[in-house]
């Protein structure tokens, strides 16, 4: 017995749309499997290099070896980073002394709406651009903000996504540790 599937005329457009999705659905997944490599505690933070605001002229994260760095993740619409900024910028003044340094890396479409942002919430580290958010999916970045702590070799020493006030005491803590100085010092 012979058996003989009809698909009818438009069958071969109905089986190249079926492998155009699946095929599409494949590299999605391998997107999302790229994005499931984040960069996770331990592992060296990928190198980057974007324009800031103001004239401080392109950020090299390599260029801050030798540093503790905190690189932040943020976006003017993010309502935690709201709460964040002020906290690390009082945390930039107690530790830049001991080698620490921040790298805001914004994520906003428009450099207007981080402007505007940094009008409400003013910082003296480092704002980098990346509006078209090439560096965070490097990172692995899933969530905003999210905020990567390298020690001075640009190895991931803690990895926060969102943002707890509670958690700055563990930061401290970490950027304490790794520049060698008391806790109690700043």
């Amino acid at each position: 017995m012979k058996t003989t599937l009809a698909f009818g005329p438009r069958a071969g457009r109905r089986i190249r749309l079926f492998v155009h999705q699946v095929g599409s659905a494949t590299l999605a997944l391998l997107a999302c499997t790229n994005l499931a490599q984040a960069v996770d505690v331990g592992g060296i933070a990928p190198d980057f290099t974007l324009p800031t605001l103001g004239v401080m002229g392109p950020v090299r994260l390599s260029s801050l070896r030798g540093k503790i760095v905190l690189v932040d993740f943020w976006a003017s619409w993010c309502a935690p980073c709201r709460e964040a900024m002020p906290q690390y910028e009082k945390l930039y003044y107690q530790a830049r002394r001991d080698g620490f340094e921040i790298v805001a890396v914004n994520l906003d479409e428009e450099r207007d709406d981080a402007v505007k942002f940094l009008a409400v919430h003013p910082v003296t580290f480092p704002v980098a651009l990346d509006p078209a958010g090439t560096v965070p999916q490097t990172f692995g970045v899933v969530g905003m903000p999210s905020s990567y702590l390298l020690d001075r070799d640009g190895i991931v020493r803690l990895r926060y996504q969102g943002f707890k006030a509670r958690d700055l005491n563990a930061l401290k803590e970490q950027i304490h540790k790794l520049s060698g100085t008391p806790a109690h010092a700043s």
